[in-house]
């Protein structure tokens, strides 16, 4: 998975990125970094070569929005066969794993995957995880069988996630595969074609984010 076992990550994620409750859902709890500056440095000293900073160590804002609806109800996943596209901290997955989905975390980063299976331990769900990237698009169609419910939120930060998004969406909407997308103002985002669920205002770290809280839209399918 990565060239961290199990037990060093975790002292990480302890150290520089605690289980801490998570503003929109206080139900759950998310690996959350103040800074993820020291993390990131630690990452790499412990894995001795250079990464991708650790998107991981944040719950985005989409994340706790689509965490919100399955654990409220709003978006019923029981029983269903869920496919998280870029899974990050995990959060949504853990989330619609309590609600009883059988769920598949993807991500195009391997610490991502693996911080997904601690967080999934730790709330005492079963989370499956692969490497996926939105942008192969032959990846994305065989990952769609067998899927009942495709996963998105806050993934789209250029234009090229934009028009693979767009096109995820279509080959659900093909597919008569539900889908439960949240955005928190990213501008390449489309949201034609979907029907807004739900609406939060979210508090984010002004370090990553630049404002104190982010309005987050929870859609499906229109």
């Amino acid at each position: 998975m990565s060239a961290l076992d199990d037990d060093r990550l975790r002292a990480l994620l302890e150290r520089h990125a605690p289980l801490t409750a998570v503003p929109l859902v206080p139900t759950l709890r998310a690996f959350r970094a103040a800074d993820e500056l020291p993390l990131w440095e630690a990452l790499e000293a412990a894995c001795g070569h250079r990464l991708d900073a650790p998107f991981f160590a944040v719950p985005w804002p989409g994340a706790q929005a689509v965490a919100h609806a399955f654990e409220t109800g709003l978006v019923d996943v029981a029983g269903r066969r869920a496919l998280e596209v870029g899974c990050g901290s995990g959060l949504a997955s853990v989330a619609a794993a309590r609600a009883g989905a059988t769920v598949i975390a993807t991500d195009i980063d391997a610490l991502a995957l693996q911080v997904t299976r601690l967080l999934a331990r730790a709330h005492d769900v079963a989370v499956a995880v692969a490497v996926l990237d939105l942008l192969d698009g032959g990846a994305i169609e065989r990952s769609l069988v067998d899927v009942d419910v495709v996963i998105a939120a806050d993934v789209v930060y250029n234009r090229a996630l934009g028009a693979a998004m767009k096109q995820l969406l279509e080959r659900c909407r093909q597919r008569d595969i539900d889908v439960v997308v949240a955005d928190s103002g990213r501008p390449f985002f489309d949201a034609s074609g979907l029907r807004a669920l739900a609406m939060h205002e979210v508090p984010v770290p002004v370090g990553v984010e630049g404002t104190g809280t982010r309005r987050v839209t929870v859609y499906t399918q229109a």
